[in-house]
């Protein structure tokens, strides 16, 4: 749930979206960021939300556009994106779908920013932790035995890593994204 989602078009053609979404109800701020149209919602805005209105631009403009929206605490400036996201099919995604599509397809300079900014974000110990948990199929009893770790001290760890990632490790799809960024 976050109040900031972007969106890119590949001929970067905003102008419709932008008229669109100034009468949209709920929109606070559109700006252009490097070639990405950021909005800022009033509200929470879900991923169900961005695709009904990907959904409706389909059928009413017979535009479409690669929406996503990234964690509150994201810093967008971190990631050199514009240039993957021509590569990206048309769609949805959240942080971990673009995690996941920048590991599957060898992205080594995007991987190696995202490493970089996480481990700055979360710290290696977090980070390991929640390897760790993903390792031994999230079960935590497993995994604080194996990593030595009081089981109140993994969730605490893995708690904290959601809070500051954004990302919830404890879910299988999000959890693949944190494994193929650091182990694949």
């Amino acid at each position: 749930m976050n109040k900031r989602v972007f969106f890119y078009r590949k001929d970067l053609e905003y102008q419709e979206l932008k008229t669109f979404l100034r009468n949209y109800q709920g929109v606070f701020s559109i700006s252009l960021e490097k070639k990405l149209l950021a909005v800022d919602f009033k509200k929470p805005y879900l991923k169900t939300d961005l695709q009904k209105l990907r959904e409706f631009f389909l059928e009413e403009f017979i535009m479409d556009f690669i929406g996503f929206y990234l964690p509150d605490n994201f810093e967008i400036e971190k990631l050199l994106i514009t240039d993957f996201l021509n590569e990206l099919n048309y769609g949805v995604y959240s942080i971990s779908d673009l995690i996941t599509n920048v590991c599957l397809n060898k992205r080594t300079d995007l991987k190696n920013s995202l490493k970089d900014y996480y481990y700055t974000l979360i710290g290696i110990e977090n980070i390991n932790t929640a390897i760790g948990f993903i390792e031994n199929n999230f079960n935590a009893s497993l995994a604080s035995k194996k990593l030595f770790l009081h089981r109140n001290t993994l969730n605490y760890r893995l708690d904290n890593f959601i809070d500051k990632s954004g990302i919830n490790i404890k879910s299988f799809k999000e959890g693949l994204a944190i494994y193929l960024l650091f182990r694949s």
